[in-house]
C-alpha cells in the first residue's frame, strides 16, 4: 500500500514536472522588428520609468510657485494675569485676553519671477526627459544592429560549417581511393572542428547581445527573442549642413541646457527682487476681563536689511547663470563637432561598402561551390581548396561587417542629429 501511494504521488510530480518544462521550452517566442524593440523600451525601461518621475519633482515646484502667497497668515494668542497696584481695585488680580493676526506679503515681482524660474525648470525636465528617450532609441537601434549582424554571420557560419563537412566527405572519400594522403584528411577535419568552434563564438555573442536587449527591454522571465528584419542599406537624404540645422532645431539637451539659462536667469531677479524687505501686516485685539476694556489696531513690519542683503545668494544666482550660458555654448559646440564626426564616418563607412556591388553574397557562394566541386572531381588539390575557402569566407565576413557598420553609422547620423 505504500509502495503503490509512493507511485502514485511520483507520477503526480513527474506529470507537473513535465507540465512546467514543456511549457517553459515550448514558449512562444516574442518576436521584435526594431521598432517595436524601441516602443517597448519606452514603455519598460526602468532607467526611462525612473526619469520620468523627476517630472513630478518639477511640477511641484510650480504648484509651490503658483500659490497665491507664499507664507501662511501667522495667528498667535496670549493670555496674562496681572495683580491691580493702584486705585479702588488695588490688590485684586485681572486677566488680558489678546489676539493677532499678520500675513507677509512678497513685493518687488518674487511671485512672478519665481514662476518663471518653476515653469523653464519644469520644461527643462522635459527636455531632459526627452533626451533620454532620445539616447534610449539609439543604445537599443545599436544592440539591435549588431544582432542583426551577429545573426548574419551565424547563418554564414552554419554554411561554413556545412562547407567544411563537405569537403571533410569529400576527402574521406579521395582518401578511400587513394588519391590523397591520411594527413589531409585530418587537415580538413581539423578545418572543419575551427568552423564548428568559430559558430559557437558567434552563437555566444548572440546570447550576450540578447541579454542586453532583454536588459534595456526590461523583460522579465526567459522569453526567447526573435529578431526580425535583416541588415540593408538605406541612403539619407541629408546634406551635412542640414543635419546640423535640424540638430540645431531638435536636439532635445540644447533644448534643454537653452532651458536652463532661462531658469537661471529667472533666479538671479528673483535673488535681486528678494532683496527688497517683505512687508508683514497684522491686526491686534486686547481685552481686559477686569473692566471689560479692549484695544483693537493693525500693525506693520518690516524687515531692515542692515546686515544681510542677500549678498551671498546673488553672488550664486549670478555664477549660476554664467555657468549655465557657459554651458549652452558648451553644447552648441560640441554638437556641432558630434554631427561633424559622426557624418564623416558615415561617408567612410558608405565608401567601404560600396566596394561590394550588387549581388556580391551571390557571387562568394558560388565560387566557394565552384571550388568544393572542383576538389571532389579531383581538378585541385586540398590546400588551394582551403586556401580560397578561407579568403571568400573572410571576405563574406567582411561584407556583413561592412553592411552592419554603414547601418550603425547611420543610425549614429540620426541620433546626434535629433531624428527619430
Amino acid at each position: 500500500m505504500a509502495n503503490l501511494l509512493w507511485i502514485k504521488t511520483s507520477s503526480i510530480f513527474l506529470g507537473i514536472s513535465l507540465l512546467v518544462l514543456s511549457s517553459s521550452f515550448g514558449a512562444e517566442p516574442m518576436r521584435l522588428s526594431l521598432e517595436q524593440a524601441i516602443q517597448t523600451a519606452l514603455e519598460r525601461n526602468l532607467e526611462l520609468k525612473a526619469k520620468r518621475e523627476e517630472l513630478g519633482i518639477a511640477e511641484g515646484r510650480l504648484l509651490k510657485a503658483n500659490l497665491l502667497l507664499q507664507h501662511n497668515p501667522e495667528l498667535e494668542g496670549e493670555v496674562n494675569n496681572f495683580r491691580v497696584t493702584r486705585g479702588g481695585e488695588s490688590g485684586r488680580n485681572a486677566t488680558n485676553h489678546g489676539l493677532e493676526l499678520s500675513q507677509e506679503f512678497e513685493i518687488g515681482g518674487q511671485p512672478r519671477y519665481r514662476r518663471e524660474a518653476a515653469q523653464g525648470n519644469l520644461e527643462k525636465v522635459k527636455f531632459e526627459v526627452k533626451d533620454f528617450e532620445r539616447i534610449l532609441r539609439f543604445r537599443v537601434a545599436e544592440i539591435f544592429l549588431k544582432l542583426q549582424n551577429v545573426q548574419a554571420k551565424i547563418k554564414q557560419g552554419e554554411q561554413n560549417v556545412d562547407l567544411r563537412n563537405r569537403l571533410y566527405e569529400a576527402s574521406k572519400t579521395r582518401l578511400s581511393l587513394g588519391d590523397i594522403p591520411e594527413v589531409q584528411l585530418t587537415i580538413s577535419e581539423f578545418e572543419l572542428n575551427r568552423s564548428r568552434s568559430d559558430l559557437i563564438g558567434l552563437q555566444r555573442e548572440h546570447e550576450e547581445a540578447i541579454y542586453r536587449l532583454r536588459t534595456e527591454l526590461a523583460l522579465e522571465g526567459d522569453v526567447p527573442i526573435e529578431i526580425l528584419g535583416d541588415l540593408q542599406r538605406t541612403a539619407p537624404s541629408f546634406s551635412l549642413q542640414e543635419f546640423l540645422k535640424t540638430a540645431v532645431e531638435r536636439r532635445s539637451d540644447l533644448a534643454a541646457s537653452e532651458r536652463e539659462r532661462k531658469v537661471a536667469e529667472a533666479e538671479e531677479r528673483l535673488t535681486r527682487a528678494e532683496r527688497i524687505p517683505n512687508i508683514k501686516l497684522g491686526v491686534f485685539y486686547d481685552r481686559e476681563r477686569q473692566d471689560g476694556a479692549y484695544i483693537a489696531g493693525g500693525r506693520i513690519s518690516i524687515p531692515i536689511p542692515v546686515f544681510d542683503r542677500k549678498q551671498g545668494e546673488l553672488r550664486e544666482a549670478l555664477a549660476r547663470k554664467s555657468i549655465a550660458n557657459l554651458n549652452y555654448l558648451n553644447r552648441r559646440q560640441a554638437l556641432e563637432k558630434e554631427i561633424g564626426a559622426a557624418y564623416a564616418r558615415f561617408k567612410l563607412a558608405e565608401r567601404e561598402f560600396s566596394l561590394y556591388p550588387e549581388g556580391t553574397q551571390k557571387k562568394f557562394d558560388e565560387s566557394l561551390d565552384l571550388y568544393r566541386r572542383a576538389y571532389e572531381e579531383r581538378a585541385i588539390d586540398l590546400a588551394d581548396t582551403i586556401l580560397f575557402q578561407n579568403q571568400v569566407i573572410e571576405a563574406r565576413q567582411k561584407f556583413i561587417d561592412a553592411l552592419t557598420n554603414y547601418d550603425l553609422s547611420l543610425a549614429e547620423l540620426k541620433f546626434q542629429a535629433g531624428i527619430e
